[in-house]
């Protein structure tokens, strides 16, 4: 390696138009195609069969992407309001990405007056169509199976929208095409909520906290490396050098089209601590070597095999999130994996280039090792030396107990603060219009014979005939699940063919429809377009099949969707038991579900997958069984700890949280390596105290990387958005623990062995 780096050196300015050209290269061909995705799938299992029928439900019916637009007002049945909100409809209905919408001004009204049911066919009216008693109207639509919780709430205090959306790639566009109508609406009070909106607005969260808290982060890292080094210069390069490398690797996802989504949200900050880690230790051991009148070369050969290792170990570690089946994860890991490699082969060309052009002044860095050394470590050797076997002993076990009691429930209304506009319009829907994730239950009976009587004198082609769903027996088995689950608090908004059924009963007094009945509401009652749309939405052409969509109540305290899901299931299963229904439960709410439960069982199987590949590259290194164990430990336990955290504060293992795992294995294993790697080498070079030698020189470059990162991370807590809060205190919390590890147990037990 010292020929390679006297080549570097000896041609710099080369060297340097290379790099910047390749860097150039991959930007201006990656740079276009870098993208956000805001898609709903995104939350989903990749290669998940429930997903394969999700799609076929909105291929069978109709996509079951939609928005909810809640607008609320103590005067909303008035012709003024009616006015603006048919204004505002038809606005919405007329973007290329919305497929249809319904309002109050499309549901049909039957009771204006009140007539028999037969006669009900041709009394519907609707409100800006005909004269109306609006209080009237009120009354009626707030009790209606059908209407109530879909465009009014049970107050009559406000109105919503279902926005039925296209099937979409991404729905960024269509939700800012929604809010821009919205805006020009100053005087409603308007909420939209749904899990494409969701979506969206997190990468809108995450791309305002990486430019917010990005640059902050950015200016605090600068200024702490000047001040650290008491230079400028190596904190210029060091910035310059991770900038070089964020440059490069977007570049290249662009190229590669590796969208970031929710879950690889924290990869730039990642792969920026990384690429300062390594630059630190590369300045350091080039700091030391100068004063030991080592050549450049030389130093950069020494320091270049334990940053190889940890280059390679922190891949190891993002490449078993490619064991993963959930693909957003999938694609997190291979981002960090060619991140990772990217800072790893900038770096040693990038450094040694700008340190041979100007070199950083070596007597000025203030000495935290030193410092470390003599206050710290020696005054508390003997205490240590006494328990940190006990302590191994004790949290180790317990750490495997509390990690495995992880919970992987979550609600998206948690990942906002309680003053954000987001929080208060999921929190509204939610308690006036019955929830935002959905579920669908679909129900389907086996194929059947149209009997015709040829001896009725009554038939003709055009006579009206039962059959599937439209039979009384079979509607009555409808009606009993859905007016079961209605019991049920997590379960919101509730929407079948049964809603129309019970509005005609209850135009029929409230007494109980036949099969002729039935046909009538099918082919007469519900004729209109709109209606007609969301039949269509519920029932199959051939009536065979059933959609029962539901809406979770994601404010609901005690939502555990798991056991929800479960019971519906149990509870089919037993009512249909005797029937020859067949039935399946689906919707986002099922997949994000099924996403929610593999996440325990993913993290289990990267984690075990790393420490055991990790353990197998240490073996090379330092062809040690001890030492290589000793070495491990230090990530397990750092991760060990932070997820033990995770259970007792009853912080859920969700697709953000996930990826604190890796921070945690990633930091702890390079901190421990650095460190292990020079006592061995001053050991093995005769050093009488490879201990203080240790922490002096590669426990420098620990210090002022691990104290810079976590300091800048605290600075996330000033986020409005949850997960960057927690990503932002458990990084910092993981980096501390792998650095207070590395240093204070490595030399400690490598120096008694």
């Amino acid at each position: 390696m010292k020929s390679i780096f006297h080549k570097i050196i000896e041609y710099k300015y080369l060297s340097l138009i290379s790099l910047i050209l390749v860097a150039f290269f991959s930007s201006i061909n990656g740079l276009d195609r870098f993208r956000f995705d805001a898609s709903s799938e995104t939350l989903v299992l990749d290669e998940d069969p429930s997903y394969e029928f999700y799609e076929e439900i909105n291929n069978t019916f109709s996509s079951s992407e939609y928005l909810v637009l809640a607008i609320s007002d103590q005067n909303i049945f008035s012709n003024e309001f009616f006015l603006q909100i048919q204004e505002l409809e038809n606005s919405i209905n007329n973007l290329e990405e919305v497929e249809s919408v319904i309002s109050i001004l499309d549901a049909p009204l039957f009771e204006q007056p009140k007539l028999s049911l037969i006669k009900s066919a041709t009394n519907d009216k609707y409100i800006l169509q005909d004269e109306l008693d609006l209080q009237s109207v009120k009354n009626e639509l707030i009790k209606s199976p059908l209407f109530t919780e879909l465009v009014v709430n049970k107050n009559g205090t406000a109105t919503a929208m279902q926005i039925n959306l296209k099937q979409l790639p991404d729905y960024d566009e269509a939700v800012k095409k929604i809010r821009e109508i919205m805006n020009q609406y100053d005087s409603l009070e308007m909420y939209l909520a749904g899990p494409a909106m969701i979506v969206v607005d997190t990468i809108d969260y995450i791309k305002k906290d990486v430019q917010t808290f990005g640059s902050i982060t950015f200016l605090i890292f600068f200024v702490l490396l000047i001040l650290f080094f008491r230079d400028i210069w190596p904190a210029i390069i060091i910035m310059l050098n991770a900038s070089l490398v964020i440059l490069t690797t977007i570049g290249l996802l662009g190229i590669f089209d590796w969208p970031i989504s929710i879950v690889s949200s924290n990869f730039l900050t990642l792969l920026f601590i990384s690429s300062i880690a390594v630059s630190v230790h590369l300045l350091v051991k080039l700091s030391e070597g100068a004063k030991t009148k080592e050549s450049k070369e030389q130093s950069l050969s020494k320091i270049f095999v334990p940053c190889a290792y940890t280059a390679l170990t922190t891949m190891v570690g993002f490449a078993s999130l490619l064991l993963s089946n959930i693909q957003p994860v999938i694609d997190f890991g291979k981002m960090m994996t060619l991140g990772v490699a990217v800072n790893f082969i900038i770096t040693f060309i990038f450094i040694p280039i700008l340190i041979s052009i100007k070199d950083q002044k070596h007597k000025t860095q203030i000495q935290l090792a030193d410092l470390y050394l003599k206050k710290e470590y020696m005054p508390w050797k003997p205490v240590f030396k006494k328990i940190y076997m006990p302590v191994f002993i004790i949290c180790l076990p317990l750490f495997l107990f509390l990690s495995t009691n992880l919970k992987v429930e979550n609600k998206f209304i948690d990942y906002f603060d309680s003053e954000t506009e987001i929080y208060k319009g999921m929190l509204f829907i939610d308690e006036d219009f019955g929830g935002t994730t959905p579920i669908d239950i679909i129900l389907t009976l086996p194929e059947e014979e149209l009997f015709i009587d040829e001896d009725d004198l009554f038939f003709s082609e055009d006579s009206e005939v039962s059959e599937y769903w439209w039979k009384q027996k079979n509607m009555q088995i409808l009606k009993d699940i859905q007016l079961h689950l209605n019991t049920w608090p997590e379960l919101g908004k509730d929407l079948s063919v049964v809603n129309g059924v019970l509005l005609a009963e209850s135009l029929n007094n409230n007494n109980s429809i036949g099969d002729l009945e039935l046909a009538f509401v099918k082919n007469s009652l519900l004729t209109n377009d709109k209606a007609e749309d969301l039949l269509s939405s519920l029932i199959t052409d051939d009536q065979r099949s059933v959609r029962i969509t539901y809406r979770i109540n994601d404010t609901y305290e005690g939502l555990n969707r798991n056991e929800t899901l479960n019971e519906i299931s149990s509870f089919l299963d037993n009512k249909l038991k005797d029937t020859d229904v067949d039935y399946k439960v689906s919707g986002l709410g099922v997949l994000y579900n099924n996403l929610l439960q593999s996440l325990f069982d993913s993290q289990i199987k990267t984690l075990s997958f790393v420490f055991i590949s990790i353990f197998i590259m240490l073996l090379i290194l330092f062809r040690s069984f001890f030492i290589s164990l000793l070495v491990v430990i230090v990530p397990i336990f750092s991760v060990g700890a932070i997820l033990s955290l995770m259970s007792l504060l009853s912080i859920p293992l969700d697709i953000m949280t996930i990826t604190i795992a890796s921070i945690s294995v990633g930091m702890s294993v390079d901190y421990a390596i650095h460190i292990a790697w020079r006592f061995q080498y001053e050991k093995e070079n005769n050093n009488p105290d490879p201990e203080s030698a240790a922490i002096l020189s590669s426990g420098q470059a620990v210090l002022i990387t691990g104290l810079t990162i976590v300091i800048g991370f605290l600075v996330f807590v000033f986020s409005y958005f949850k997960p960057t809060i927690l990503f932002g205190l458990f990084a910092a919390l993981a980096i501390w623990i792998g650095m207070f590890l590395s240093l204070r147990l490595i030399p400690l037990i490598l120096n008694t062995k």
